[in-house]
């Protein structure tokens, strides 16, 4: 595939028009989904997981609900898969089972059982609870950030408000208050800048977990119509 090197004048051109562009919002949409979503994921799978491999010892259930678990497991990485490629310009491989219910219960759940994929989509899906806080943390605090700076020269006056900022040792050590227009506009020019360097910085953050996502894709298990086994003769 034939690639190109971005230019400066490209790079400054991205970097100046990330917030009027339509993709910066879908990736925006995709980082705050990431937190329900690995919430969700993390409810479901806990608890399937536990009472799946609690259960495999007992011959009479023949190992049904562990069946289950990686089942659901690999549906939410189905899901996962889905709202990534909804949202994000990425290509997404699919790998599904090369046995279906047609081949039989038993051949069906031992595909199931033996291909790394279904535990690759597994620890995927897992690993968004965290992915998700941390996108959740970041994502609403450089928000906030960059909020309160531009609502500056409308706020700054207010009783109910109070623009201070600690100052470091070698500027004193003490606090600064913004408690005139013309401070309150360097700060919202402050926002201004701020607004441009989170919009990209949020903006790498998407693509990073959209390049994750597509090399997991390659290898991890979804739910789709069979594919032929490989032939290793």
């Amino acid at each position: 595939m034939r690639t190109t090197t971005p230019t400066p004048r490209s790079a400054a051109l991205a970097f100046l028009t990330a917030p009027v562009r339509l993709q910066t919002y879908k990736n925006l949409a995709y980082l705050a989904l990431q937190f329900p979503l690995g919430v969700a994921y993390f409810t479901l799978l806990v608890p399937a997981l536990a009472f799946g491999l609690g259960t495999l010892p007992l011959l009479v259930l023949f190992g049904l609900p562990a069946v289950g678990a990686l089942l659901l497991g690999v549906g939410t990485m189905t899901l996962d898969r889905a709202v990534t490629g909804a949202l994000l310009p990425v290509n997404l491989e699919r790998h599904t089972a090369t046995k279906s219910l047609d081949d039989g219960v038993v051949a069906y759940a031992k595909d199931l059982l033996l291909d790394p994929g279904t535990y690759l989509s597994l620890v995927f899906v897992l690993a968004k609870f965290v992915v998700g806080i941390a996108t959740f943390v970041g994502l609403t605090v450089s928000s906030a950030l960059v909020t309160v700076a531009l609502a500056a020269p409308l706020l700054y006056d207010l009783p109910m408000t109070n623009y201070t900022f600690p100052l470091p040792s070698w500027l004193g050590g003490t606090t600064y208050v913004v408690d005139t227009l013309p401070e309150a506009l360097a700060v919202a020019a402050l926002g201004v800048v701020g607004l441009f360097v989170t919009v990209n910085a949020l903006n790498a953050l998407a693509w990073a977990l959209g390049e994750a996502t597509a090399r997991a894709c390659r290898y991890a298990r979804v739910l789709g119509p069979t594919t032929t086994a490989p032939d290793h003769a």
